[in-house]
């Protein structure tokens, strides 16, 4: 956390104006949702670099391809943004909006001052999560400006984002959950920021390990491999600096001076059902007994005969399994 501040302080003569998203209002009625990172206490009425422009994110894909930071870029307050943290937190305090597939999104952008003007573009990742953008999003009544700049400042303005007819939200821990990312083309930054929306018109994604399609090319793995390598020993020598006794205060007053607090909410504990091996389609049972599923006797009756098939298959496929593993133990015992 402090080096992500540190990091970030040094980068603030090189990225010094902004536009914030305030918020996010998809289907009438339900909750706006509000730009990750994005800090109520900062004054809107205001230009200068501290406090007024601290929470704007800057998305460069020049640092998420050197892996400083993700889809979502990264303030000059806190640092790299985490998606799955920002969006958990959300659903927990109840602030993300309801979208449906070709429904709009009203965007609420504050232009702090000249280079945080439009015009801006928007895109999707339908995973919420893993970096990979979907697709782009029509935008229309844009932010005005040329390149990023114009001569407002201390300015809302409401863009509309088309959501895409072919929508499928399948993201966070409830399984219908996009992150939409908008930025402008400001050679400062761009500047912009990301917020989640939740698929109201659609059956939540139950996750099975075998079944999700979630991929790079070739290249990009090896790019990326490559980039890491680089990257490997400054990271490792920030994290032990991060770690030692004065940094770890100074990361506590960073984290009072910045005033943030994530809200959260408590989860299951869940088992897959051991059919999710192999290629068998995901089911999740809770592992609190007393959330178990339960049967009248006719249902079990009628089922015994394939239930004792089932088990005896099942008993074959453990039995194959331990003695695999007993001749992998025996190969290493006498190796």
């Amino acid at each position: 956390m402090l080096s992500s501040i540190l990091y970030s302080a040094a980068l603030v003569s090189v990225a010094s104006a902004h536009g914030v998203i305030l918020a996010a209002q998809g289907v009438a009625g339900s909750p706006a949702s509000v730009g990750f990172q994005v800090d109520a206490s900062i004054a809107r009425n205001c230009t200068g670099i501290s406090p007024c422009q601290q929470d704007t994110t800057i998305i460069r894909d020049s640092e998420i391809t050197q892996n400083i930071v993700n889809e979502c870029g990264r303030t000059e307050l806190t640092g790299n943004i985490d998606v799955g943290e920002n969006t958990e937190a959300a659903l927990a305090a109840k602030a993300v909006t309801s979208v449906t597939a070709g429904s709009s999104v009203t965007v609420t952008l504050h232009q702090v001052n000249a280079d945080g003007a439009g015009p801006y573009s928007c895109d999707i990742d339908m995973t919420s999560n893993a970096g990979i953008i979907s697709q782009n999003l029509t935008v229309t009544n844009n932010v005005p400006g040329v390149n990023g700049l114009s001569s407002a400042k201390t300015t809302d303005f409401n863009i509309t984002v088309q959501m895409p007819t072919n929508l499928k939200c399948v993201g966070a821990s409830t399984g219908n959950v996009c992150t939409v990312r908008c930025r402008n083309n400001a050679v400062a930054g761009p500047f912009g920021g990301c917020f989640a929306v939740q698929q109201t018109d659609t059956t939540a994604n139950v996750n099975s390990a075998n079944q999700i399609t979630t991929s790079q090319s070739l290249a990009a793995v090896q790019a990326q491999i490559l980039q890491n390598q680089k990257d490997l020993p400054v990271a490792v020598s920030m994290n032990q600096q991060q770690g030692t006794s004065d940094a770890l205060a100074a990361a506590v007053v960073a984290n009072n001076i910045a005033g943030h607090s994530v809200t959260t909410s408590a989860f299951p504990t869940q088992t897959l059902a051991i059919e999710n091996i192999n290629g068998a389609a995901a089911t999740v049972a809770s592992s609190v007994a007393s959330s178990a599923a339960t049967t009248t006797s006719a249902a079990k009756a009628s089922k015994a005969s394939k239930a004792a098939k089932g088990a005896k298959a099942s008993k074959r496929a453990v039995d194959e399994s331990l003695k695999w593993a007993k001749r992998a133990m025996g190969a290493e015992d006498s190796a």
